[in-house]
């Protein structure tokens, strides 16, 4: 109660935000619960530390499970699972022998929390981050051939957080790297959530970055700003373009968001594909923001996948081939190639845990829908790929039934480079040759 005391006499000189975020940009609220507010400032007065581990995201792991161990006596000290980020925080004892003498490990779980590996090697605590005063953020931009027009923003959750400030700028002064002008602000709401998908494009070259701070319940600060985390828009245009729903925008393992390359299908991609798409896009919302979102960047090839969403909800496959056949319209009326890519089947099983079971005709609409497809010029087949022998998702290659993960977008991004490189050679080496991002 203290603390709580301590805290509001701080924070009552600052304004609470008031712009909050939708819940359809919120993707992952993490069931576990905390208590109390710490701030990291006031814990130099108490016996704990704060500390903060993190590691790459495992292909395959929809959650982890972590432990804390004591290598000298061989007992496990804490075990916490399940844990849904690549990292977490939590409270030791302020002792200096603590951090010396204990290790941590984690290792990768499905979604029944079942172990799909080994446990990590044992990594000594001194080398975790203690008493954090900002959210650590995470990411792959980076690594990427273009950056998405679409950013999601991803971090480790801070302790006993209740919601969360998200800014974004774009620098005007290319010589200071703080110098940004504000473009955006953004609330986000649960206190375990570990990121953010922006529902606005970025289409205008230039360098942005976002920052993030946690806030308590009543939207006071309690911590203070994490560093810039930067993306740029190198190219004003691509040669190659990919329109699509969350198939295309990318992520997967129900847990790891876009910002990672693993289950983006461009990754497996040797030509470079500028991503335009976004998570639960429908053809008809695809259709809708095409002149917003393609025709800036004047791509002389658009790789078009969508339908799933559509087809899940119940939307006849006629509706669905007559968005697609507009989009492909305006592609011509644009000097653009349209390239379609058939739609992945579902996995109905798996489906009902995480999102609910699909239309009951879906399988018969999709069919419908694919055959159309196949029938278009230099269309692409993927279905097969990832397809079982009762045309169902593989139950190996999706974690929610509907996403396919790692193994699936290596195949879709192999087919697809295949695809382009067989029928439009001179488009695809003209992609090559551009500079990546």
């Amino acid at each position: 109660m203290f603390l709580r005391i301590l805290f509001t006499l701080f924070a009552c000189c600052l304004l609470p935000l008031t712009c909050n975020a939708s819940a359809a940009q919120v993707r992952h609220a993490i069931p576990q619960h905390r208590q109390g507010t710490m701030l990291p400032a006031m814990v130099s007065a108490i016996a704990v530390n704060i500390v903060r581990v993190s590691w790459e995201p495992i292909p395959g792991a929809v959650e982890y499970e972590f432990q804390l161990v004591n290598p000298q006596k061989n007992i496990v000290v804490m075990t916490k699972k399940p844990v849904y980020a690549n990292g977490l925080e939590f409270m030791v004892d302020k002792d200096p022998q603590t951090l010396k003498v204990l290790s941590w490990r984690i290792r990768p779980l499905d979604l029944n929390g079942n172990p799909i590996g080994n446990f990590s090697k044992l990594t000594p605590l001194t080398k975790a981050t203690l008493n954090p005063r900002t959210p650590e953020t995470t990411g792959e931009y980076g690594k990427m051939a273009y950056m998405p027009l679409y950013p999601v923003y991803s971090w480790i959750p801070y302790l006993n957080a209740a919601q969360y400030q998200i800014n974004v700028y774009k620098l005007e002064n290319p010589q200071s790297k703080t110098s940004g002008k504000l473009i955006a602000t953004y609330k986000v709401p649960g206190k375990d959530n570990f990121d953010f998908y922006d529902p606005k494009p970025y289409v205008e070259p230039g360098t942005y970055y976002w920052q993030i701070r946690a806030l308590d319940s009543f939207g006071y600060p309690m911590s203070n700003w994490s560093g810039p985390a930067y993306f740029t828009r190198r190219h004003a245009t691509a040669t190659i373009a990919a329109l699509g729903d969350s198939i295309t925008h990318g992520g997967g393992a129900i847990d790891t968001p876009p910002s990672f390359t693993v289950y983006d299908w461009e990754t497996y991609c040797q030509v470079p594909i500028l991503n335009l798409g976004y998570s639960g896009d429908t053809t008809a919302a695809m259709l809708s923001r095409f002149n917003r979102d393609v025709l800036p960047f004047k791509p002389q090839v658009l790789v078009i996948m969508g339908g799933i969403n559509d087809i899940r909800l119940g939307t006849p496959a006629q509706d669905v081939i007559n968005n697609l056949t507009a989009i492909c319209q305006l592609c011509h009326q644009n000097g653009i190639l349209p390239i379609l890519v058939s739609v992945t089947p579902v996995n109905p099983d798996k489906m009902k845990v995480m999102i609910g079971a699909p239309a009951a005709n879906w399988q018969e609409q999709l069919k419908i829908l694919n055959q159309w497809i196949m029938a278009q010029p230099d269309s692409i087949n993927i279905t097969e790929l990832v397809s079982d022998k009762q045309g169902l998702l593989r139950a190996d290659y999706t974690s929610d039934g509907l996403h396919p993960d790692m193994q699936g977008k290596r195949l879709i991004g192999e087919a697809i480079n295949d695809g382009l490189k067989k029928n439009q050679p001179a488009f695809y080496y003209l992609a090559m040759s551009m500079i990546k991002n």
